[in-house]
């Protein structure tokens, strides 16, 4: 006896919500059989593991290990294909047709999860897949059609499963850039320091009771960065410094923006729940994206200016949106650091904000890009007009005393029409010349007939 499920569409499609899933169940009955039931589930798991250390008797160096595991269900859907019967040998089909839900079903209590995780329902997390750094320990969202046969005379349950990739679907329409951010810094606030080395006791004493000059700067930095971003969207990252002793920068003072590093940092957690022990699992990644040095970059006081260009996500496995569901959550954080010189002295800027990384945008809604000097205005509507000469010049007119001028000097005897814009050919050959503004064709397409001067012959 042989089961098999088979989804319609194609084997490699990524799965939103709303998005309709059918296709059918085959059964291959060899000989006759009771079947007690067979049905199709249709569900989402989220399944966690790992393990700690399991102390003996005060022992903490014990080799034993004790694992955790915890199975949430999504959301589930199932469909009775057939009650309690008895196939004969043969060949069965029987189709099914599911629809993504929009969120997840269950609900929990107030501590079942810790509190950085949600409990009520949320919008279903993607396709997700991660090995923790303990023995055993690992993170799985994933979604499937399953066909379940259970039969009368035996306890088995003969299972086929198909897993379907899944992908949440942006909540707005995104634009070509993401919308940034300003942070002032000022925890960062910057000055030169007044104090060289060799300098006297009383001078120290001195510049700290005397009145702060309005000659030494106190830069504030502040830094422009995008909260959240998408796939095949630009970061766009940049900086300004501010004088808060100069406000319009009446002393031309000028910094330089001598490196830049960015860095973006991916934290996965799991969570296995327990009634009294709640073991979660981290796992972290830093991503070195720009590392820049001995950029001499001139920065004005007051001024902004643009640190990236073309910076952009890769649309890999790796870009998971952001998102948290029982036990795993994803997050993002980008961190930068820029080193500014002023004058002789050198300091440097940091800063780590959360990223939001949200759900790649489908091909079939990507609006082809919009260039600068692209005409979007829609053309005029076509209106026939009459014909004019101060469009183009009389062709036929032009050939007409061309080839009036070659007859000429050539001397021959023979004739030569001339061709007028509203004259027929048998007008043309029997000398007419009247003009008009009518069209007609040109001569260079008319084949020229040859006439010759003959004797009379008389009678």
């Amino acid at each position: 006896m042989a089961l098999r499920v088979i989804v319609d569409g194609d084997s490699n499609k990524v799965y939103r919500k709303g998005d309709r899933v059918t296709g059918r169940v085959i059964l291959v009955v060899e000989e006759t059989q009771h079947i007690e039931s067979l049905k199709v589930v249709f569900a989402g798991n989220c399944i966690t593991k790992t393990s700690r250390p399991f102390h003996v008797n005060g022992c903490e160096n014990s080799p034993s290990m004790r694992e955790y595991e915890e199975k949430i269900r999504l959301f589930n859907q199932e469909q009775q294909l057939f009650p309690q019967t008895t196939l004969t040998p043969k060949k069965y089909t029987w189709t099914f047709e599911f629809t993504f839900p929009t969120l997840t079903e269950p609900r929990y209590k107030r501590l079942a999860h810790g509190a950085t995780y949600p409990k009520d329902p949320h919008a279903l997390p993607p396709t997700f897949q991660l090995k923790t750094n303990v023995p055993g320990g690992a993170a799985q969202i994933c979604y499937f059609i399953q066909a379940r046969l259970t039969r009368s005379t035996s306890a088995d349950v003969k299972r086929c499963r198909v897993v379907l990739p899944y992908h949440p679907t942006p909540h707005v329409q995104y634009s070509r850039e993401a919308k940034c951010t300003s942070a002032v810094l000022y925890g960062q606030t910057w000055k030169p320091s007044r104090t060289a080395k060799g300098e006297k006791a009383v001078s120290k004493v001195y510049n700290k009771v005397a009145r702060p000059s309005s000659n030494t700067p106190r830069i504030v930095p502040s830094i422009l960065y995008p909260e959240s971003i998408a796939p095949g969207q630009n970061i766009p990252l940049s900086l300004s410094l501010r004088n808060t002793r100069d406000a319009l920068n009446e002393a031309q003072a000028e910094c330089t923006v001598n490196s830049l590093s960015v860095t973006i940092s991916t934290y996965s957690t799991s969570m296995c729940g327990h009634t009294l022990n709640q073991p979660e699992d981290v796992v972290s990644k830093h991503v070195t994206c720009i590392a820049r040095s001995n950029m001499n970059k001139p920065l004005r006081i007051g001024d902004t200016i643009s640190l990236t260009s073309n910076f952009r996500l890769v649309n890999d496995v790796e870009c998971i949106p952001t998102f948290k569901t029982y036990t795993i959550t994803r997050k993002y954080v980008l961190s930068i650091s820029i080193g500014i010189n002023f004058g002789v002295e050198q300091f440097t800027i940091r800063s780590s904000t959360p990223l939001e990384i949200l759900p790649r945008v489908p091909r079939t809604s990507v609006l082809p890009p919009v260039h600068e000097d692209e005409d979007v205005e829609p053309l005029p509507r076509y209106e026939p007009r009459e014909p004019s000469k101060e469009f183009a010049p009389d062709y036929e007119e032009i050939f007409a005393l061309s080839r009036m001028e070659s007859a000429s000097s050539e001397g021959s005897n023979r004739l030569t029409p001339t061709y007028s814009r509203s004259s027929s050919f048998m007008s043309n050959v029997s000398g007419a010349s009247e003009s008009s503004a009518g069209a007609s064709t040109p001569a260079s397409e008319i084949e020229e007939p040859s006439y010759g001067q003959t004797a009379a012959v008389g009678t």
